[in-house]
């Protein structure tokens, strides 16, 4: 009897200490519904090594996987090890011998996050792309208030309803609280913008700690936040901001192979599948290119899959038609009719190439200038990084090369448009700084990260490119003067088409006029067409436009508002039509183009002065 009481002793678990009980759990526990878990983490030793998970298909994820039956003695001696005794896991592939610390707080570490970005949004006022606003404020704006302008885009159904109507509560709930005041129209969809990226930030954490563990995780998260053109699109309402967010989130639950999962804690990704395509579906709807990161892992997951027939029919199919079937409501309500924009998406930038008429570049842009110059110095980590993290994460490096690959095809580039690959970068990243701080080298580049990247942040934020938005904050305020309703201003802008924000910024219907830029639409008809916009026409002769426009006796605005550049070429006839400078706001050092100045100038007119010859 005493022998068989203590061969039971033996095998029974043991009860965790009151130290234990707040220790994080470790690396042997593992998600049970994680579709091909065979393998067990390669840092785990052979004494610590769990029984193996049954192999299910992520797609049967109501269904509980155990583990394989604990009645063999045998397994359950292995098993059976507690908390206490279960060595915390160790790094491997570049992080060998660091030993993991405790996962942060999540509620403090969601604090520090969101106070972090919503100081970056107070420390975004600056311009950078129309899209910003045309595609999303001035779009909800429209919605709410019922005034404001609509750029082709939405005339011709390519831009879906999705974005712009999360800000279009926000301004309608401003309204019902009547506090819609011109201020926290602009400033709170940055605070807003700015939380959905604190959430960004802290998915990331969760995504490196599972794949690599809690210490490349902190790295992770320190590289993302320091990155200076993540810290310049974070606050800024771009619906490439939410597709970087939405889908870095969805690759926190997105079914990793078992090999891959070095972290802690895979049983995060318990139920994931689901989570992660309806966020890959909700990425893919408003931003539609996001279907090229996600198609490629969407058949990825479908491949590592037993039932493959069973996948489409429980999670695939199902959900994107659920996405799809609300987006396309959603573009019902708005526009009055039924329309397809993703198709339309497709047809106008893929098949006609409309998007190039606002400029190409070479097929080889992203490589060597776009991406260089969004990961800034950020480079060196990210290339060791990738040395380090092993063969394993290969298919994180091919994704990245896809994605170039494909907007290399597309003759218009943008630095924004690979937004959703920093992430990914940055968690590189995280594996090279995790392995040289066991060399006690890691705090060195990590000052020189910062200090690379600090002035830069402060720079691109608070100095390049703001003038257009001062400007915009001047017209507000002379558009809700006290006697603004006697006197309605109309102002004409002589920039570069939609260089500012328009009704979003000013919120008062008053008479505003723009250089409009749409691009080529008979070439989609089949129509040959020796085309030229409203700004290329102004631009190449400035003062025959003017005079063409505005003859003797004809009503004139009362401010004109452009770049110091143009000054000289439209001299004379702002002195002949008794404009004089009323203000002048800094823009840039360096001008980005050759329409665009040091300055935005603000010229006014008195009213009621009879006019001159020019």
């Amino acid at each position: 009897m005493a022998q068989r009481d203590n061969l039971r002793s033996r095998h029974a678990p043991a009860q965790p200490s009151d130290q234990s009980e707040s220790t994080p759990p470790s690396s042997t526990q593992y998600d049970h519904t994680q579709p091909d878990h065979t393998q067990l983490d390669h840092a785990q030793s052979d004494h610590t090594k769990p029984p193996s998970l049954t192999r299910e298909c992520d797609l049967t994820r109501r269904k509980r996987v155990t583990y394989r039956s604990i009645n063999n003695q045998d397994e359950n001696s292995t098993a059976s090890l507690s908390n206490a005794d279960t060595p915390k896991p160790v790094l491997s592939k570049g992080n060998a011998s660091v030993e993991d610390p405790a996962p942060w707080p999540r509620s403090r570490l969601l604090i520090v996050l969101l106070l972090f970005r919503w100081v970056n949004a107070a420390l975004t006022q600056t311009f950078f792309v129309p899209d910003e606003y045309w595609q999303s404020l001035e779009v909800a704006h429209n919605i709410v208030f019922g005034y404001g302008y609509l750029t082709w885009e939405w005339q011709i159904g390519l831009r879906g309803f999705t974005h712009p109507v999360i800000f279009a509560i926000l301004y309608k709930a401003l309204q019902l609280l009547n506090l819609d005041h011109p201020m926290l129209l602009v400033l709170l969809p940055k605070i807003l913008q700015a939380t959905f990226s604190a959430v960004g930030d802290y998915y990331l954490y969760k995504f490196a700690q599972s794949l690599w563990g809690e210490h490349v995780a902190r790295w992770t998260l320190f590289s993302h936040l320091s990155s200076w053109f993540v810290f310049y699109t974070a606050a800024r309402t771009l619906t490439n901001t939410m597709e970087m967010i939405l889908t870095i989130w969805a690759m926190h639950y997105y079914p990793w192979p078992s090999y891959m999962i070095k972290g802690h804690d895979p049983s995060q990704h318990r139920y994931s599948t689901g989570v992660y395509l309806l966020l890959a579906a909700l990425a893919c709807i408003m931003r539609p290119t996001a279907a090229i990161i996600w198609i490629p892992l969407g058949l990825w997951h479908l491949a590592r899959c037993r039932n493959l027939i069973l996948a489409l029919l429980i999670d695939f199919i199902p959900i994107g038609c659920a996405a799809l079937s609300c987006s396309l409501l959603m573009d019902r309500v708005c526009y009055g009719k039924w329309i397809f924009v993703h198709f339309n998406f497709l047809r106008f930038n893929a098949l006609y190439n409309v998007s190039s008429f606002y400029g190409t570049q070479p097929w080889h842009w992203y490589l060597t200038q776009g991406l260089p110059v969004m990961i800034g110095t950020h480079v060196f980590p990210f290339i060791l990084g990738i040395r380090l993290a092993g063969r394993v994460y290969r298919p994180l490096v091919l994704l990245m090369i896809w994605t170039q690959f494909v907007y290399s095809l597309l003759e218009h580039k943008e630095y924004r448009f690979l937004l959703p690959l920093l992430p990914i970068a940055m968690s590189f990243c995280g594996v090279c700084f995790s392995k040289l701080s066991k060399a006690g080298r890691a705090s060195s580049l990590a000052i020189f990260i910062l200090v690379s990247n600090l002035p830069v942040c402060l720079y691109t934020g608070l100095v390049h490119q703001r003038g257009t938005l001062d400007v915009m904050n001047y017209l507000q305020t002379v558009a809700h003067a006290p006697n603004a309703h006697i006197r309605t201003p109309s102002v004409l802008f002589l920039m570069p088409c939609h260089s500012t924000p328009l009704f979003s910024h000013i919120h008062a219907n008053i008479s505003m006029r723009f250089l409009e830029c749409p691009p080529n639409l008979s070439r989609y008809r089949n129509a040959e067409s020796s085309y030229q916009d409203e700004a290329d026409v102004f631009f190449d002769n400035p003062s025959d436009w003017l005079k063409a426009e505005f003859r003797p006796g004809s009503n004139l605005p009362r401010y004109l508002v452009f770049y110091d550049v143009l000054l000289p070429k439209i001299k004379r006839f702002l002195s002949s039509r008794r404009y004089s400078l009323t203000a002048s706001f800094f823009h840039t050092h360096v001008p980005l183009d050759s329409r665009i100045g040091k300055y935005v100038l603000v010229y006014s007119r008195p009213l009621k002065i009879p006019l001159t010859p020019a």
